[in-house]
């Protein structure tokens, strides 16, 4: 793909771009035509897939390991990006904790699987990449979760191979997470990261990234693990919020 068109596009789908310095703009663009080209592209239900599809789900994958020294390296075990036209449909007979097993319908927007495919709905990931105010994004959420899941357990707790750096993401996340379930207060984390550690960690991750003001003035703490981690400081950056 030709450098202008790369760059348009991410420039179209990624609001963080606008924030970006020459530097990370450059990084950004060989971590994004990577992915582009690498990544095993799939359309579900005959769905075409389209260039601006490939470039903002690989442009939102990008910035989540821009900080890293060996950013690509975390999706080497992704073995296709999945991308429905809509709300994804899980049906038929399945497990859902327990003994329990159920046959009713399960609809959703995204999906990771550990060494296994990512799935996006298109629909929404479209909408949400265009208002990040909203604080929802199902492409950082997903990959999230890859990110998640590179020491083979998905907890809420990213591999940190520094041992400081791991207790206090361990001490913060799970204070933060209490907290949320126990407040009533509203949050900037929407409430479905109160479901486990594995969804606090990406729901964060999506505000994080989308709206870090608001972040760092409701949990400076939360803010600051998730800075240590990414590498990155999107609260300095120029933004939409």
């Amino acid at each position: 793909m030709p450098t202008e068109q790369l760059t348009s596009l991410s420039a179209r789908w990624l609001a963080a771009w606008a924030g970006l310095g020459p530097g990370e703009r450059e990084r950004m663009l060989e971590l994004t035509e990577v992915l582009v080209r690498e990544l095993r592209w799939e359309a579900a239900q005959g769905f075409a897939l389209d260039d601006d599809m490939k470039v903002a789900i690989s442009s939102h994958a990008a910035l989540l390991v821009l900080g890293f020294d060996d950013g690509l390296d975390s999706y080497l075990d992704v073995t296709s990006v999945i991308i429905h036209p809509s709300t994804i449909v899980r049906s038929g007979d399945r497990h859902v904790g327990g003994g329990l097993f159920t046959a009713q319908p399960d609809f959703y927007i995204g999906e990771a699987h550990h060494k296994g495919p990512v799935l996006i709905s298109w629909d929404a990931a479209s909408v949400q990449a265009r208002n990040p105010r909203f604080g929802e994004n199902v492409l950082f959420h997903e990959f999230a979760h890859r990110l998640d899941m590179l020491d083979g357990v998905s907890n809420g707790t990213p591999p940190l191979r520094d041992p400081d750096a791991l207790r206090a993401w361990i001490d913060v996340c799970t204070s933060s997470l209490q907290r949320l379930r126990q407040e009533d207060e509203p949050s900037v984390l929407r409430s479905y990261a109160a479901t486990n550690p594995s969804e606090f960690f990406a729901v964060a991750t999506e505000v994080f990234f989308t709206r870090p003001l608001a972040l760092r003035e409701e949990d400076p703490k939360l803010y600051d693990v998730l800075s240590t981690y990414f590498r990155q400081q999107p609260a300095l950056r120029p933004h939409r919020e």
